[in-house]
């Protein structure tokens, strides 16, 4: 019926021009390798961009033919019949007169019920994905409220994060300073110290610069310590 249909690549791209309100649209088709067994994929330039949603309750954002999404599902078109009973009844040169006049042909082409199903599922869609996008509008004060929360609680946690390594790393320089070979070395030291004091003390004696009694008092307690830590160094070297 269009004279005006072009054939991209023979026997598999055709592309159908025609002019709504001074806007021109293509219609291109595609047919598949088991064409007619295969039904043809068919798109519209420029895209006519609406919201589906497949039976799953999937959205699929497609131009107005059927697109597949990343899931794998999409919008199912209304089945093409093979002949149209409304033209079959039409002589040729009415279906001459009717190729020729563009707004008599798409005013039969907007009546397929084919269309007006796909217009129809269209009007039904976008009025659940309105109800959804209200219902969504709702829940944003509550998501907002709970985002707040988690940049809070994330907040805090990088506090105690710093805490904790302060104290991990103050926790190993106590270890290192409490480890048994580092006591038993500063108790040798300690030890080593208590008897040189110990040693000053006699000489002071010996050259009266000390009374008997301080001596005997100050000489026996260095002394004492003295051993005392020599006795724990050895214990811990044990």
């Amino acid at each position: 019926m269009c004279t005006s249909i072009a054939e991209i690549q023979k026997d598999v791209e055709y592309r159908l021009p025609f002019t709504v309100n001074n806007l021109t649209i293509n219609i291109n088709i595609l047919l598949p390798p088991q064409f007619p067994q295969e039904k043809p994929v068919i798109s519209v330039y420029p895209p006519i961009r609406h919201h589906l949603m497949d039976n799953q309750g999937l959205y699929v954002t497609s131009p107005l033919v059927s697109n597949i999404n990343q899931n794998g599902l999409g919008y199912k078109m209304p089945d093409i019949p093979d002949a149209f009973p409304e033209l079959s009844e039409l002589s040729v040169s009415q279906l001459t007169d009717m190729n020729e006049q563009e707004e008599v042909l798409l005013e039969q082409f907007l009546m397929l019920p084919q269309l007006k199903q796909i217009i129809t599922d269209k009007e039904d869609l976008v009025k659940r994905i309105e109800e959804l996008a209200r219902k969504n509008l709702l829940l944003e004060h509550s998501l907002e409220t709970k985002r707040q929360t988690i940049l809070d609680k994330y907040e805090l946690l990088i506090q105690m994060k710093s805490t904790f390594e302060k104290k991990m790393q103050r926790q190993h320089e106590l270890s290192e300073s409490c480890s048994a070979s580092a006591l038993q070395a500063r108790l040798k030291v300690a030890a080593h110290e208590a008897e040189e004091e110990s040693d000053n003390i006699a000489e002071d004696f010996l050259e009266g610069k000390t009374e008997i009694d301080d001596f005997l008092s100050s000489f026996k307690e260095k002394r004492t310590i003295c051993h005392c830590r020599r006795a724990k160094e050895e214990k811990l070297h044990q």
